[in-house]
């Protein structure tokens, strides 16, 4: 059902917790700007070679352990420095309450699957069980993904970076390129806020999802640009208070809501002022045929951009219904002359106002034939696939958001 009506500007709840982030990292930069004793450097942990995979993957675990254990405020890779990690994993909880990583410079993963070594690990790097951490700076991270995209199945390919039960975790100002699976992982964390991030993959790389939420709560996700191969952010079940805004994406599929789980809720999501070009769809939530997802409470406001499928935005929900769906100030055309985009929704509760696309809602299975089942995998999980043009670091993005 759809019921047109105004709906006033609601104020951004999350609105003073963002500028709060945004004051405890400038204040980072301000107090450990002044005075190097309170640094820890990778490179004086360090080896007197210091020139292999092992050795410098060794120094940084035992960086981390000196910043863990309270022994300095900070640990900092400088602008001048690249070190090439296998996978690691930095382990809480910590000693320290605010554990601080400062990276300037580049950290890459081996070039070659084959030097990742013999373990199939899920993660590239992995924060589990930190609380308080905050990672700012304006470095790279490199995984080389392009090296996994034809050569290894989706299920046995890493995430780029996981943070798992980490509470209270600021991320900002960090370019990632080109990850063998989804870029950032967000699991079991409750309050964090991820800022002034560049994701890049190619339009064609299999499974390079931006950020990747799930099984957690006040979530905070503002002036990022995303342009990745798959979901620019993905809103997996479990989830609940997840703020977006001012986020560019594309190219990709967008934001997704309701994926990843059979029982489990997704609810309070607010998404605004956001930009996208050439997104298969505007926006998506998705739940499967016979799950007991509830996907409830959900907010798209202030949408602009193209969409490169006729469908702009797409509802798509199991018999257990999705509630309270509003849509706001969306002016969304076609990438394709000619084209008019529209809207479909299938047992969705919503309400619209200033939407510059028809809205066709029923509340019976029979929308376009029967519901999808979840997409297979890409055509890149198959051996001597083609391989996608690596994207170049700090390549200019392109404003576009959708949800898959």
């Amino acid at each position: 059902m759809v019921r047109q009506k105004y709906i006033p500007l609601q104020i951004f709840i999350h609105g003073f917790q963002l500028l709060i982030s945004v004051l405890l990292v400038s204040s980072f930069y301000a107090h450990y700007g002044d005075s190097d004793s309170e640094f820890i450097s990778v490179r004086d942990f360090l080896s007197d070679s210091g020139n292999t995979n092992a050795d410098q993957s060794q120094a940084i675990q035992d960086a981390w352990k000196a910043l863990c254990a309270g022994k300095s405020k900070s640990l900092v890779i400088h602008a001048n420095e690249v070190y090439t990690l296998l996978p690691q994993v930095f382990q809480g909880p910590c000693v320290a309450s605010n554990p601080h990583i400062q990276i300037d410079g580049k950290i890459e993963a081996p070039k070659l699957v084959k030097d990742w070594g013999s373990n199939k690990p899920e993660n590239w790097l992995s924060f589990d069980k930190v609380s308080g951490l905050t990672i700012t700076g304006s470095g790279l991270l490199d995984p080389h993904g392009e090296s996994w995209w034809s050569t290894v199945k989706f299920d046995s390919r890493p995430q780029a970076l996981q943070f798992n039960r980490c509470n209270n975790l600021i991320y900002n100002g960090l370019t990632q390129r080109n990850s063998p699976k989804n870029h950032i992982s967000i699991s079991n964390c409750v309050q964090a806020t991820l800022s002034n991030l560049h994701l890049i993959a190619p339009a064609n790389s299999p499974n390079t999802d931006g950020i990747d939420i799930s099984l957690s709560q006040q979530i905070n996700i503002f002036s990022s640009a995303i342009q990745t191969g798959d979901d620019c952010i993905a809103i997996k079940t479990g989830s609940s208070d997840i703020n977006i805004t001012n986020v560019d994406c594309g190219p990709g599929h967008g934001i997704s809501l309701g994926e990843g789980g059979a029982t489990e809720t997704v609810e309070n999501v607010h998404v605004q002022h956001c930009t996208f070009t050439g997104a298969d769809n505007a926006a998506r939530i998705k739940t499967w045929p016979g799950s007991a997802v509830k996907v409830s409470d959900v907010t798209f406001r202030y949408f602009r951009g193209t969409c490169a499928q006729p469908i702009a935005i797409k509802l798509d929900c199991d018999k257990i219904g999705c509630g309270n769906i509003v849509l706001e100030h969306i002016n969304i055309t076609s990438s394709s002359p000619k084209t008019s985009p529209s809207a479909i929704c299938r047992f969705a509760d919503v309400t619209s106002s200033f939407v510059n696309i028809d809205m066709k809602c029923v509340n019976h299975a029979d929308l376009q034939g029967p519901s999808p089942s979840p997409e297979l995998p890409s055509q890149y999980d198959q051996p001597h696939a083609q391989l996608p043009q690596a994207s170049a670091p700090h390549a200019q993005a392109r404003p576009f958001l959708s949800f898959l």
